[in-house]
């Protein structure tokens, strides 16, 4: 059989992304220009108070780091593009700079599909099951991951190269390289902080597996544990030691809880059906009379900010918390109790997925997050392979709200269908009895009529309601992650 190297499927990738440079980009763009200028402008005691542009930086060190790294090379393409200004900078010089830099960081996330090749397909016992399959379904489910050639490859971020620590991190633990893996998720988390959502997961695992030993002083390995302990320790110490006197400052910007429960577009979870809800039961009062008659409902004024619900109760940090560490608790105790790598996985998919539908100001590009664990995860079994391929196929429509412009209407439309198609025919050589349910194929097939009366109909017949076809694709998509929590969770717990 043919084989291919993950050098060659970079580069083809890469040439995919690089039609994407000319394509739309959001606001994320300026913002990491900016983090550009703070980061070579300024010492460093200086990066987290800097106000001046609205995109203040309100990421961990190492990523206030990666952007000073960034500038270096910056500085020779166009030094304009360093000047702290309130107002944004847009040249080619730099449009090309940002996009490359995403390409190039995207290195890791190949490296990191090439330490999975091994893992997947040593879960496989089918000998008609080879590399090349292998790799080309990793490639879609990473290195060409439809999400992220939306989010990182037109939108703008750096999505690709934390997914690629993530992967490295999991890949390291399910292999058994504990301290390795620990440091790996360390890192992560001093990138981006979104990546607490599965860190309960890993502590409960890691503790468990120095416990109960038949080494150590009375079952406890607690060699392993200093290991484990000095790992951690010494990479939270190197990103915030340099900081030590400005944590509170760092802290304010990483939670910034005064933005409210929603994002300006919901992210398709639990608090998308609650506000829904809470629409339809006010403007039912209002029409009946019960309630004085309002204009635009608070939760659809497509504001990031914090807005009152005019019938059901106030949603606080502190009841997402609450809820989230309910639905969690008996995934970790059943880990705690049965470690092993393949239970490790599956909770990390199950502890993403509670978050992201539980969690408070969830942004919609959350989703990724999931399906870094769920896409390893996907080798192991068909039932897993089924629901991985569901929550990829709707959370990258979940996505299209992003792209608005008319002329990315083709695009987002041709990387779903293209990356789907290729990644459905890989899972099938993967799992040859992989078939989607009679619900899910539904579901699925609706996405064509839901996209047609989102994104044409209502546009044309309601140009005024601006906010209701954003409306009707968090809706949709929250019933369908509705659904594979359902599935994952009753999976992992029965």
């Amino acid at each position: 059989m043919m084989n291919v190297s993950w050098c060659e499927l970079y580069i083809v990738t890469s040439f995919l992304k690089l039609l994407l440079c000319h394509a739309y980009h959001s606001t994320d763009f300026e913002v990491h220009r900016n983090w550009l200028a703070i980061t070579h402008s300024l010492p460093i005691d200086k990066w987290y108070y800097e106000s001046t542009s609205q995109w203040t930086l309100d990421y961990p060190p190492f990523f206030a780091w990666f952007e000073y790294s960034l500038s270096f090379f910056a500085q020779f393409i166009d030094p304009k593009m360093l000047e702290i200004s309130a107002t944004p900078y847009f040249s080619q010089s730099t449009l090309l700079f940002q996009r490359v830099s995403v390409i190039i960081s995207d290195m890791v996330m190949c490296y990191a599909c090439h330490t999975a090749t091994k893992l997947v397909t040593d879960k496989r016992t089918d000998k008609k099951v080879g590399d090349l399959p292998a790799k080309l379904l990793l490639t879609t489910s990473y290195l060409a991951c439809a999400g992220l050639l939306i989010v990182d490859h037109i939108h703008f971020q750096y999505n690709g190269f934390l997914s690629g620590i993530f992967l490295l991190s999991l890949v390291s633990v399910v292999q058994g390289r504990i301290v390795q893996g620990a440091v790996y998720f360390s890192i992560l988390l001093n990138l981006k902080h979104i990546y607490l959502y599965v860190a309960p997961v890993y502590f409960v695992y890691m503790l468990r597996v120095h416990l109960f030993q038949d080494k150590g002083f009375m079952g406890v390995d607690i060699a392993g544990l200093m290991k484990l302990g000095v790992g951690v320790v010494g990479v939270f110490g190197a990103s915030f030691g340099p900081f030590l006197p400005h944590i509170p400052q760092i802290l304010s910007r990483l939670f910034p809880v005064q933005r409210g429960l929603c994002h300006a577009y919901w992210a398709p979870n639990l608090w998308a059906l609650y506000n829904f809800l809470d629409i339809s039961i006010s403007k039912s009062l209002q029409l009946l009379g019960v309630m004085p008659k309002s204009g635009v409902h608070p939760l659809m004024s497509g504001l990031v900010q914090q807005s009152e619900y005019l019938v059901l109760p106030n949603i606080t940090p502190l009841h997402c918390a609450t809820l989230t560490l309910v639905l969690l608790t008996p995934i970790l105790v059943k880990l705690f109790q049965h470690p092993s790598p393949d239970l490790f996985l599956k909770s990390v998919t199950a502890a993403a997925l509670i978050s992201f539908y539980c969690g408070y100001h969830v942004h919609e590009k959350a989703v990724l997050v999931i399906l870094v664990p769920f896409a390893l995860q996907a080798f192991s079994d068909v039932a897993s392979a089924k629901s991985y391929f569901f929550l990829s196929a709707l959370g990258t429509y979940s996505l299209f709200p992003l792209l608005f412009e008319i002329r990315e209407f083709p695009i987002k439309v041709c990387i779903l269908l293209m990356v789907h198609s290729f990644m459905l025919i890989f899972l099938k050589k993967v799992h040859p009895e992989f078939k989607l349910g009679l619900l899910e194929k539904f579901y699925l097939i609706g996405i064509a009529g839901h996209f047609l009366l989102a994104e044409v109909v209502l546009p044309i017949m309601l140009p005024s309601f601006q906010f209701l076809p954003l409306l009707l694709y968090s809706i949709y998509c929250s019933v369908g992650v509705t659904y594979t929590l359902i599935v994952v969770c009753f999976s992992l717990l029965k």
